[in-house]
C-alpha cells in the first residue's frame, strides 16, 4: 500500500528549445518532454540584467478569446531566472514551478462544452515575454498540441452492446447512444487493461478530459455517462447495473482489452459509483480510481433520490445529511487489485473529502498495490490533466499550487498502477 502526502512534485528535463530575444541577448529557454497540452516544461530566462525585477508574461488567443499570466522575478548576479527553482517575487503561485505560467492562465468564463472544445481538443500557441525596466528583452513561443492529439473516439451504441448476446443489453434500443469508446492512435495489439469512467463530474474531471488521458498513454477507454441523460431530471437515477454490465461485457470482449484487468474510474459526484461497480463484481472489475468523492452510496438529496438502479427498483443509498460514522462504507475490500484514492484537503466543495478518504482507507485495510493520495492544501479538482488552467483562477495562489501538484502525482499514480497491470 502506498500512503502518500501529497506535495509538489518535479519535473525533469529532457529536451530543450531555445527562443532568441529581441534584444540585449536575453533569451528563453524551454526543457520539456513534448509538445503535449498536458506535459511538463521548465521555463528559464537567461541573459538578463542582473539586479533588475524581470516581467514575465504568457499571452495565448483562441477561438475561446485571450488568455494570460503574469509573474515577476528578481535577477540573481548570473542573469538567469529559472522558475522551477527560484520563487517568484509576485505572481498567482507562491512556490517555484517550472509551468506556473502555463496553469496560471486566466481567460473568459466558458460553459462546459466550450471547456472540452478549447482544452481536450484544440492545441495551443502561447507567446512568452520578458521586460525589464518597462523594454521587452526576450520573447519566445511554445506551440502545444491537443490533449486529444493521439487518440481516436466513437459512440458506442446499444448494437453494440446486443451483439454480445448478453442478456443484460436485450431491452437496449439498437441507436441508442451508451457511451464513448476512446482509444489511442494507433492503436496497441497486445492486450492492455481498460478503464471504464463513470462520467458524472464536470470541469476538467469530466470523462473527456481524463479519457484522453488514458487513452494517450496507451490504454483503451469507455466513457458511461452517469447522469441527466436526454430527457431525465438532473440528479436523477440515470445509470443501471444492467448497462453498466453489459457494457463491461461488450468493453471486454475487445480484442486490445485484458478482461482481467478492467478498471473502473469516477471522481466527484461519480466515485462512489465506481467503487460500488467494484466491489461488487470483483470477479470483473479489478481495480478502481476514485477522488474528491464520499466512500459510502449516497442519495443524491436527503428524500432518498437514488444514484442507481437495478431491475427497475432504486437502490439503497445513505442520507447524505448523515454523519460518516453513522453511514455504511462501501465493501471496498471486495475489490480484488489495485485501489486508488485521492482527496484534497482544502477542498471547498466536500469539506469531508478526505474523511471519506480516510473512512475507505479503514474499510480497505492494508492491501499491496493500493495509494491514497491525501493532498495537503489543495482543494477539490484535484483530477483536472495537469498544466491546464481549469479551476484554479477563484483559488488563493497557494491553494491553487497545491491543487495543481495534486493533479501531477493523482495522475503519475493513475498511469503507473495501469501500467503495472498489463501482463507480460
Amino acid at each position: 500500500m502506498l500512503r502518500i502526502a501529497a506535495a509538489g512534485a518535479v519535473a525533469a528535463v529532457v529536451l530543450s528549445g531555445c527562443a532568441p530575444g529581441s534584444g540585449g541577448g536575453a533569451r528563453f529557454v524551454f526543457s520539456r518532454f513534448g509538445d503535449g497540452i498536458t506535459q511538463p516544461v521548465g521555463i528559464q530566462v537567461s541573459g538578463l540584467e542582473p539586479g533588475e525585477p524581470v516581467v514575465l508574461t504568457a499571452r495565448a488567443h483562441s477561438s475561446s478569446g485571450s488568455w494570460s499570466s503574469r509573474a515577476v522575478y528578481a535577477v540573481p548576479p548570473s542573469g538567469s531566472v529559472r522558475l522551477w527553482s527560484q520563487e517568484p517575487a509576485a505572481a498567482p503561485y507562491p512556490r517555484p514551478d517550472g509551468s506556473g505560467l502555463l496553469w496560471s492562465l486566466t481567460g473568459p468564463s466558458l460553459s462546459q462544452q466550450q471547456l472540452e472544445a478549447q482544452w481536450a481538443f484544440s492545441p495551443l500557441d502561447i507567446r512568452f515575454s520578458a521586460e525589464q525596466g518597462g523594454h521587452q528583452v526576450a520573447s519566445g513561443e511554445l506551440h502545444r498540441a491537443a490533449l486529444s492529439a493521439g487518440t481516436i473516439s466513437r459512440d458506442v451504441l446499444g448494437s453494440d452492446l446486443i451483439d454480445t448476446g448478453d442478456p443484460e443489453a436485450s431491452g437496449l434500443a439498437p441507436t441508442a447512444s451508451i457511451g464513448t469508446l476512446v482509444d489511442s492512435v494507433p492503436t496497441p495489439v497486445s492486450l492492455r487493461p481498460g478503464v471504464i469512467i463513470i462520467d458524472g463530474d464536470d470541469g476538467g474531471a469530466s470523462g473527456a478530459f481524463a479519457s484522453r488521458v488514458i487513452a494517450s498513454a496507451g490504454f483503451p477507454v469507455v466513457i458511461l455517462p452517469a447522469f441527466v441523460p436526454a430527457g431525465r431530471i438532473p440528479g436523477s437515477a440515470a445509470l443501471s447495473v444492467e448497462t453498466f454490465d453489459a457494457v463491461l461485457t461488450w468493453f471486454s470482449s475487445l480484442p486490445v482489452v485484458d478482461e482481467g484487468r478492467v478498471f473502473v474510474y469516477g471522481t466527484g459526484r461519480a466515485s462512489s459509483l465506481a467503487l460500488w461497480f467494484a466491489a461488487n463484481d470483483p470477479e470483473r472489475v479489478h481495480g478502481a480510481f476514485a477522488a474528491a468523492g464520499a466512500t459510502a452510496l449516497q442519495c443524491t438529496s436527503s428524500a432518498g433520490s437514488p444514484l442507481l438502479i437495478e431491475h427497475g427498483r432504486a437502490l439503497p443509498c445513505a442520507n447524505p445529511e448523515r454523519t460518516i460514522a453513522g453511514t455504511d462504507i462501501l465493501p471496498l475490500q471486495r475489490i480484488s487489485g489495485p485501489l486508488v484514492l485521492a482527496c484534497g484537503t482544502a477542498d471547498r466543495l466536500l469539506p469531508t473529502a478526505c474523511d471519506w478518504t480516510r473512512a475507505g482507507e479503514q474499510a480497505r485495510g492494508d492491501e499491496p498495490g493500493d495509494a491514497f493520495l491525501y493532498s495537503e492544501g489543495a482543494g477539490h479538482d484535484i483530477t483536472t490533466p495537469p498544466l491546464l488552467p481549469i479551476g484554479l483562477s477563484d483559488l488563493s495562489p497557494a491553494t491553487a499550487q497545491a491543487t495543481e501538484d495534486a493533479r501531477t502525482a493523482f495522475w503519475q499514480v493513475v498511469i503507473a498502477k495501469l501500467a503495472g497491470a498489463m501482463r507480460p
